[in-house]
């Protein structure tokens, strides 16, 4: 195989569950993971077909769903192997490009109040975020609680949980900073 690519790793973590086709994993990628990994039909399809040349997941006609012919994949033996030494590779540094934080330092440069409501916008936005991680979290208590591979899927939902939490309290601290940037700025005036 060539350069790693992790969305190749991702569909095999998937196939690993059923036979699927790219639609399903679509539909899959938003339904569970897609809250901090993204995938597009362009990326899914020629992955697909990449397995399938390299004999780690075999297709399979499945009949027409519709005008195209459906195919589905499911993952071979070397996909499996190929899946578990890509789970045990130390894990990648995470990279950051954050433009709040790119506006907040340049934000001198400008009003606070800018500032200000960027900061409140994406606190707004974490809030929502929350709440859905929430919902998500008591939907799969209550539908999921006996899947073998629950506890491994709250895992990651409290992953979410918790960065957004502790997020939502950052937004607050530099709220009052900048309130008090804000205060003493009118006061010099």
């Amino acid at each position: 195989m060539s350069a790693p690519n992790r969305s190749m790793y991702a569909i095999l973590g998937f196939l690993c569950r059923r036979p699927m086709s790219g639609y399903d994993l679509k539909k899959a990628v938003e339904q569970s993971v897609g809250n901090f990994w993204k995938e597009s039909y362009g990326q899914i399809y020629p992955i697909l077909k990449r397995l399938d040349q390299e004999g780690l997941a075999q297709k399979a006609d499945a009949g027409a769903g519709g005008k195209r012919a459906r195919h589905l994949y499911s993952i071979t033996p070397a996909g499996r192997e190929a899946l578990c030494r890509w789970l045990e590779e130390p894990t990648e540094p995470q990279q950051l490009r954050n433009e709040l934080l790119l506006k907040l330092f340049f934000g001198g440069s400008g009003d606070a109040g800018w500032s200000r409501r960027q900061v409140q916008h994406s606190r707004d936005r974490l809030m929502d975020d929350l709440a859905r991680y929430q919902n998500i979290h008591e939907r799969l208590r209550r539908d999921h609680a006996d899947d073998a591979d629950f506890e491994y899927w709250i895992i990651t939902l409290r992953y979410g949980e918790r960065d957004t939490q502790a997020l939502i309290q950052w937004c607050d601290e530099t709220l009052a900073v900048l309130n008090r940037i804000a205060a003493r700025d009118s006061s010099s005036v």
